[in-house]
């Protein structure tokens, strides 16, 4: 099998950026979109990286989302406020709603938006991490298209519905969580079934409803929550604030992003800040924080770890890695990013001129 070769992050976002350029988005809106998925590449969730490109161009050409969306803002509360997308990328949705909750909570301590009529918007990391520089703990959750089969169920309802957290870890690297609800990100799936390998037993159920490990059966059929019951109730609480609350659709509404082009997507996403010196001095959490972090770290690792990590850490440590020794691209991957620059009439990067990389995550 044909070596993934290493792209610099700067080369790749600077093509992303031009992609979405062609298909018609401003230049910061283009920049916000391409660097979604290039932190996501950088961090290891190759699956929510440049392989997503293909898919955001696919949906351009079909007119299923609008390049210059008009987005507009409704408040009620000082602290609090709803965004209506207009049908916009979903990355750059994410990005005004989060600038909004991030001004509300350095005015008010705290800030809560809302989206409705957007689209998928790539790594929830991607906004949570933000509120770290501004000394706040972030939350950012967002349905996702009806995949996902509730706990007791053989039909899907809920999505894999990604909850990313974020806050401030003193001398370290931000603790941040970025996890679905599913045993597995659908994308693991996919990959799987692109390659011809099973999948562990437990991530899905086929399409009878029978326990699977075949990756082809298990993209017809159904994803499992995590934990059962409890991982079904975290799904159904994201679908209750990011699209019942928000004004957009839930329940299993939500269009699939790369099946169906009937229409648009109608994705909603919720996004809370608060400031940590509403509570404490920042200096104070940050220590605390620090000790946390020292007393997990000095735990004895259990067989077959090599050390006991905090979440966020090995993101950051790949994110490092990968800035100097470059991004990793499948064969099959950059197959798509082929296609998409002969499309959109923009030259592919050149690859580092240091070898193939090693593995994609």
């Amino acid at each position: 099998m044909t070596a993934p070769l290493p792209y610099s992050a700067h080369d790749l976002e600077t093509f992303s950026a031009r992609v979405f350029r062609h298909y018609g988005l401003g230049e910061d809106h283009a920049a916000t979109a391409a660097r979604a998925l290039v932190f996501a590449n950088l961090r290891g969730l190759d699956t929510h990286g440049v392989a997503r490109l293909s898919g955001y161009a696919g949906r351009f050409e079909r007119d299923l989302v609008d390049p210059r969306p008009p987005m507009t803002l409704e408040t009620r509360f000082g602290w609090s406020a709803s965004v209506d997308g207009a049908n916009g990328m979903g990355p750059v949705v994410g990005q005004y709603a989060m600038d909004e909750a991030l001004a509300r909570a350095e005015a008010h301590g705290i800030g809560v938006v809302t989206a409705r009529r957007s689209n998928h918007f790539g790594a929830a990391s991607f906004f949570a991490v933000q509120g770290v520089p501004h000394g706040c703990i972030t939350m950012v959750m967002s349905p996702a298209s009806r995949s996902l089969a509730p706990f007791g169920s053989r039909e899907p309802l809920f999505g894999t519905n990604p909850f990313a957290v974020a806050c401030p870890a003193g001398r370290h690297a931000a603790w941040s969580m970025d996890m679905a609800t599913s045993v597995a990100a659908r994308g693991h799936i996919r990959l799987a079934a692109r390659h011809g390998r099973p999948i562990p037993e437990g991530w899905a159920l086929d399409a009878e409803g029978h326990p699977t490990t075949n990756a082809e059966r298990a993209l017809e059929g159904v994803m499992l929550p995590f934990a059962g019951a409890k991982g079904s109730a975290i799904a159904m609480m994201i679908d209750i604030l990011g699209g019942v609350l928000s004004g957009s659709a839930f329940g299993g509404d939500i269009r699939d992003m790369t099946r169906d082009f009937e229409a648009p997507q109608d994705v909603g996403h919720f996004f809370l800040a608060f400031k940590i010196d509403a509570f404490m001095p920042l200096a104070a959490f940050n220590g605390r924080m620090e000790t946390e972090i020292a007393r997990l770290k000095a735990l004895p690792p259990a067989a077959g770890h090599d050390e006991v990590l905090y979440p966020g850490e090995l993101e950051a440590r790949t994110a490092t890695r990968r800035w100097s020794e470059g991004i990793p691209i499948s064969p099959e991957v950059l197959e798509s990013l082929k296609a998409v620059a002969g499309r959109a009439g923009v030259a592919l990067p050149v690859p580092l001129a240091s070898g193939p990389a090693t593995s994609v995550s």
